[in-house]
């Protein structure tokens, strides 16, 4: 239990409204409907029942409202300020460049605006050294595409580290759209043998290494820009999880459009998931909430 949740169930209470209660509160709509159900859950009691005039506390919930609001009086008087003041702080995540780019503009940037006091800085990581970044920088949020045969999720929770699944994504192939395979809806096993394929060039991608037996030949680069111009230039391919890629640009032009991989043998699947440390800040705490209600409504 957070004390902002009973911050949550006043404010709720007062205007017998949750979503006049997110405004005031300057959270949105979903992230206070999940703070209420995990107080209901955990005290195992229904703090409230709904009727076409709004939303008022059962009798139950009248109880433990009162006492909220005692607890609230009380550690609002030890610290000689609301705890329910726009929250200020930094929060620091590590996780994937595909995940970052889908990560700004729908959840970091909308937290922001709902959170102006709170700055978020994202260092970059690769999925197999997410675990690694986590031990190396004052990142306690990190997110991450995974292969299904991964260890990363057994590592992490062997360091006490909590994992959730976000979304099972799937990995298609991006060719340039005027390359003379673009025109097929559906290619083959065939078609890859005349195709390269573009990789980052970290020996330890074993995603990209499983794929490249398939292809005529492979060219290993430093970085997305450098391999998303030879797929523009129709001088290479490049596979990525469909659901993230999308939100790229070169995607949303049409300079690269997306196919399924006609490989039966290689599982294309790439499960996301989010991992923090055992122990997050208020202002942490805050922005996994948000992240788990918010993370996959755009994909």
């Amino acid at each position: 239990m957070r004390l902002e949740q009973l911050s949550h169930l006043v404010e709720i209470t007062r205007l017998h409204s949750i979503s006049r209660a997110a405004e005031t509160l300057h959270i949105s709509q979903p992230a206070l409907s999940a703070s209420v159900k995990s107080l209901e859950t955990e005290l195992g009691k229904t703090l409230f029942k709904r009727t076409n005039k709004g939303i008022f506390l059962t009798a139950e919930g009248e109880r433990i409202h009162d006492e909220a609001e005692a607890v609230l009086e009380v550690i609002n008087s030890w610290y000689g300020k609301r705890i329910d003041e726009e929250p200020e702080g930094e929060i620091h995540l590590a996780c994937t460049p595909i995940i970052s780019c889908y990560l700004t503009p729908n959840i970091i940037v909308p937290f922001q605006k709902l959170h102006p006091g709170i700055t978020i800085f994202v260092h970059g990581a690769q999925h197999y050294d997410i675990i690694g970044r986590l031990r190396t920088t004052s990142a306690n949020i990190a997110l991450t595409t995974l292969s299904p045969r991964s260890r990363l999720i057994e590592q992490a929770r062997a360091l006490d580290w909590e994992a959730l699944h976000l979304f099972t994504d799937e990995r298609r192939l991006f060719i340039g759209a005027g390359h003379a395979l673009a025109a097929k809806d559906e290619l083959t096993a065939g078609d890859l043998r005349r195709l390269n394929l573009a990789w980052y060039s970290d020996a330890r991608d074993q995603i990209s290494r499983g794929y490249a037996p398939y292809f005529a030949s492979s060219f290993r680069l430093a970085n997305k820009e450098d391999i998303l111009e030879l797929v523009i230039r129709n001088e290479a391919v490049f596979i990525q999880p469909c659901h993230l890629f999308r939100h790229d640009y070169r995607v949303l032009e049409k300079l690269v459009v997306e196919r399924p991989i006609p490989l039966s043998e290689v599982d294309p699947r790439a499960e996301i998931f989010a991992l923090h440390a055992p122990e997050l800040s208020g202002i942490e705490r805050l922005f996994w909430d948000y992240l788990l209600a918010r993370f996959s409504c755009n994909l």
